[in-house]
């Protein structure tokens, strides 16, 4: 990839400014365009209950960074209590973040960074009677509650966050599609590859949008890419900042 080549990073602004240091460190050109906005969302009395009520789970499961940003404020009062249950981070940085926040032994998966690495865990295997909150975002899979349910557990969920699309001007990426300018494309979830096909809507960039190699963190978001129209589809080994460079790096030395 020749220097200055202009990748694309479509993280939500508050999560991107590490992605965007790497890349600039190798030469390239960070393009920031969030194609979605993390924003709190109003708890329902159910929600309050559950936090109210932590202590009564054993295992307490935190899908992401986000997560666990706009949950710990709230569950503040019942740190103490936190301490106490089994708290599982879907990947290292959320492991990292429930560290940086106090919360000691985190269990994290040793393979794997999704639901799927989760339910492989030892410790979810026997799981009858046993009661689990997952912290999440609005919306998203039921594949982790479905299977902690089929093996036995009581699953509630704390939504704490929704994802919404940002107002933004696309007419520089827009011109950058036309011109072929873009070396890559980052993607991290399956909604902000939907949302930037909204924001980039138009039929006169959507051929040379499809053939801008796209890099994602997941063999789902692949499939995805895939069955959208994507030409070019690069998976990292993982979802972090220096997976992501060194999947760009690995791309470029292939050619």
């Amino acid at each position: 990839m020749c220097s200055g080549r202009k990748i694309l990073v479509t993280r939500p602004a508050h999560q991107s400014e590490n992605m965007c240091r790497l890349i600039e460190q190798q030469g390239w050109k960070a393009i920031r365009f969030p194609v979605l906005e993390i924003q709190a969302r109003d708890l329902s009395a159910l929600d309050s209950q559950h936090i109210q009520e932590i202590e009564q789970y054993q295992h307490v499961i935190f899908v992401s960074v986000n997560a666990i940003n706009f949950a710990l404020p709230l569950i503040s009062g019942k740190m103490e209590c936190l301490q106490k249950i089994s708290c599982i981070a879907v990947g290292k940085a959320s492991y990292q973040a429930l560290q940086a926040h106090g919360v000691r032994d985190v269990l994290v998966p040793q393979l794997g960074f999704n639901s799927e690495a989760i339910l492989a865990m030892p410790e979810m295997q026997d799981m009858q009677g046993q009661s689990c909150l997952i912290i999440r975002g609005a919306g998203g899979r039921e594949f982790l509650a479905d299977n902690l349910r089929k093996h036995g557990a009581r699953v509630d969920y704390l939504e704490v966050y929704k994802r919404v699309i940002p107002v933004s001007d696309s007419g520089l990426i827009g011109e950058y599609l036309r011109h072929k300018a873009l070396a890559a494309i980052l993607i991290y979830s399956g909604d902000a590859l939907r949302n930037l096909l909204q924001m980039l809507a138009k039929e006169d960039i959507k051929k040379n949008l499809l053939h801008t190699p796209v890099l994602v963190i997941s063999q789902r978001v692949r499939d995805l890419a895939k069955k959208i129209g994507f030409k070019n589809i690069i998976i990292a080994d993982e979802a972090s900042d220096a997976a992501m460079i060194n999947a760009i790096l690995k791309e470029e030395q292939h050619g």
